[in-house]
């Protein structure tokens, strides 16, 4: 993963954890962090520092977190 490939992500990414779960949807971005927005009957937002980013491709981002560990450190 490269800086640059992380400064592309996009709002409306699909995020997955490194368990194969699909998290939510990226709603915005700046230099320090990600806002996801999980969906469900109570949708939340969780905010990832872009450290815990493994991999990146148009539509998807891919954690180095499981859904546990997102979940728990994006509050």
């Amino acid at each position: 993963m490269t800086y640059t490939a992380q400064e592309s992500i996009q709002p409306g990414w699909t995020v997955w954890s490194s368990d194969g779960a699909e998290l939510g949807t990226v709603t915005g971005v700046d230099q320090q962090s990600i806002r996801v927005k999980k969906g469900g009957l109570i949708s939340r937002e969780l905010v990832l520092p872009r450290t815990a980013v493994r991999e990146t491709e148009t539509g998807r981002v891919e954690l180095e977190l499981t859904k546990a560990e997102a979940e728990s450190e994006g509050r």
